[in-house]
């Protein structure tokens, strides 16, 4: 009996140390799971650090593309930049492409003296018709056409008038008309005075305005920007009326030079006329 007791208690003994180790068991596997689970919860950490490293690049990038931007001026950026006044240097810029193509179209031999008309002319004055070479005076609008014409009235009755008084109506005649083509051409050089005026204008503008906001700037930092808008302002608006000034000027010597050319043909072209005109009346 004794034994058998002996036995049992035994077996309880180890039963219970056994049922003990089950249980401390789950615990001690607990560090295990959380050791593997800790690398889980460091992955979106890591990819936080990827993305913000990859947004710093992407600024960083933005910021050197908009420093090689900086040095770098666009029409858009002095028209917006120079204010209202480089809308009227803007405008006075057209106007000065329009009469260029203007004088190009105009002020050329074909307009002027064309040389059909004078050739006719020649033939009429040649043979003392002067009732043909009235009515193509007529017909023609041309310059030369006024001129010959203002001589033709000087001749009454069929007759020829002297040679001086045909010379002297010719010659007032194409003073006046070599006066409209002059004034015609004056307005290029008009724009080119007023053009670098209007710039001026503007950088007086810029200057009050850089003034006026130091004076009621609140912060430092307003009034620096105040002061850096004005005087932009200014310098815009003096490049673009100095531009627009020395191109007019440029194109208004060029046409001179051309338009000059074009009254000295005009008026050997009349005096041609004027010649077989007065040897005709000798005959």
């Amino acid at each position: 009996m004794k034994a058998t007791s002996i036995v049992l208690v035994l077996m309880l003994f180890f039963n219970g140390v056994s049922m003990m180790g089950q249980e401390a068991a789950p615990t001690g596997g607990a560090p295990e799971s959380v050791v593997q689970t800790q690398p889980k919860q460091d992955e979106p950490a890591a990819e936080a650090v990827e993305k913000t490293e990859d947004a710093e690049d992407t600024e960083a990038e933005t910021e050197e593309g908009e420093e090689e931007k900086s040095g770098v001026i666009t029409i858009e950026d002095i028209m917006v930049r120079g204010g209202w006044l480089m809308n009227v240097i803007a405008g006075l810029s057209l106007l000065a492409i329009a009469l260029l193509f203007f004088y190009l179209l105009s002020m050329r031999q074909g307009t002027l003296y064309p040389r059909s008309f004078i050739m006719e002319a020649q033939d009429a004055a040649e043979d003392g018709d002067l009732e043909g070479l009235r009515d193509l005076c007529l017909n023609n609008g041309s310059c030369a056409a006024k001129i010959i014409g203002a001589a033709l009235e000087q001749c009454e009755d069929g007759h020829v008038a002297d040679h001086v008084i045909l010379r002297d109506a010719m010659e007032d005649e194409g003073g006046r008309q070599a006066g409209m083509l002059w004034q015609r051409l004056q307005y290029l050089m008009d724009i080119a005075v007023i053009a670098p005026m209007v710039g001026l204008l503007g950088t007086v503008w810029g200057m009050m305005v850089s003034f006026s906001g130091l004076e009621s700037g609140v912060s430092m930092i307003n009034k620096a920007d105040t002061l850096a808008n004005g005087v932009s302002q200014a310098m815009y608006t003096t490049f673009g009326g100095l531009i627009v000034g020395i191109f007019a000027m440029a194109m208004y010597d060029l046409m001179r030079g051309r338009l000059n050319k074009l009254i000295g043909g005009m008026e050997s072209a009349c005096n041609s006329v004027l010649r077989r005109l007065s040897a005709s009346n000798r005959l």
